[in-house]
């Protein structure tokens, strides 16, 4: 019997042996925290998109003023040379019912007007002042084109810069939204996960405890039979009771794992924070719950208990109760990523594998999409 017993002891054994491994195999890194630092670079770059949309979108603004400027000041000038011809036209035709000018003379083979101020000068029919005057208008009538003309381009320019932005940002939009879903599938099926690994440990833990009580059986069992009897002692003396045996020490059961529930009280929000800063500089590592290294939600679940165990996921804590009115030690979280709030817009998190734990604003942390929870 006691043979078959420690056989059946020992397959069990190794069965618990076989289900540990399995689960162990089960604790590789997943997808999800991939997906999350793509879905973070994403937004970042989406952020950078759209200031740069913002700032060439100020740029195109002063760039079309400054044409609407110069095209007021080209009508001015176009007015002033008229009002100009007009003057000389006067002055040619007085000149020419005086005798004093050959009208055929400025007209012959004139083109524009242009040609026939250039035939006045030369006839000396115009005054020095007049024909400096027309002159100025006509040089700045040229370089208000010429400087139009430079601000057209650059306006064609900045308006390609415009659209190449919008181009990126809708596209990089794409990005954001299709992370966020995989996300939020990987997530799914990382709690789905969890609940099966948390069901498989379990199972363990009570195959454990049924077989080192039955190992304690068999050897209360062996030790009874080894007892002798003393009821045929010689000489009439009574025989001492033989003592009672010990009671065999039962083997503890050791705790499930705490199974993630909304929490039943508050903690010293001081208390929280002093946790926080005292982990700063310790490494990251997916699964980690210290004491040197954590995950995000190992280094919260260590901050609000003051023990190494795992509270629950970024799912959990965002079960939680919600507040409006964030205070030091609260939880700050979202779907991928959760931290301690440590006041003044600020929080101490678990961040990733090249800065480990340590402060960063909530807002570049949690990349805006955020809740406080307290627990």
């Amino acid at each position: 019997m006691r043979t078959a017993n420690t056989h059946k002891n020992m397959a069990r054994c190794a069965a618990t042996a076989t289900l540990a491994c399995v689960l162990g195999l089960g604790l590789a890194a997943p997808a999800y925290a991939d997906t999350a630092s793509d879905l973070a670079a994403a937004r970042t770059k989406l952020e950078q998109i759209g200031t740069q949309t913002q700032q060439i979108y100020d740029e195109l603004a002063t760039q079309t003023q400054a044409l609407d400027q110069t095209a007021g000041e080209i009508t001015q000038k176009q007015q002033e040379i008229a009002d100009g011809q007009a003057k000389l036209s006067t002055y040619v035709a007085g000149e020419y019912k005086t005798g004093g000018l050959s009208l055929l003379q400025v007209l012959t083979g004139v083109d524009d007007l242009s040609d026939m101020l250039n035939r006045l000068f030369y006839y000396g029919k115009v005054s020095d002042k007049q024909a400096q005057t027309i002159q100025e208008v006509k040089e700045l009538k040229q370089q208000l084109t010429d400087k139009q003309s430079e601000q057209e381009k650059n306006v064609a320019a900045t308006q390609k810069k415009v659209d190449e932005l919008n181009a990126q940002q809708a596209e990089a939009q794409n990005a954001v939204n299709s992370l966020d879903s995989q996300l939020q599938a990987e997530l799914a099926a990382e709690a789905e996960a969890n609940a099966a690994l948390q069901a498989g440990i379990n199972a363990s833990t009570a195959e454990k405890a049924t077989v080192s009580n039955e190992t304690a059986g068999t050897t209360e069992n062996t030790n009874n039979g080894g007892q002798t009897s003393n009821n045929n002692n010689q000489g009439g003396n009574t025989p001492a009771p033989t003592p009672a045996p010990a009671p065999t020490p039962q083997p503890s059961t050791p705790a499930p794992a705490p199974t993630p529930s909304a929490p039943s009280q508050s903690v010293d929000g001081g208390s929280v924070v002093s946790r926080a800063y005292s982990k700063l500089g310790c490494a990251y590592s997916w699964g980690g719950i210290g004491p040197n290294s954590f995950d995000c939600s190992g280094f919260v679940s260590y901050c609000l208990t003051g023990r190494y165990c795992r509270l629950g996921t970024t799912g959990t804590f965002m079960g939680w109760t919600r507040v409006s009115d964030p205070q030091p030690g609260d939880v700050v979280v979202n779907s991928y990523h959760t931290g301690i709030y440590i006041g003044g817009g600020q929080m101490i998190h678990a961040s990733d594998y090249n800065t480990g734990v340590i402060i960063s604003s909530v807002a570049a942390g949690m990349n805006n999409n955020y809740i406080f929870v307290r627990y």
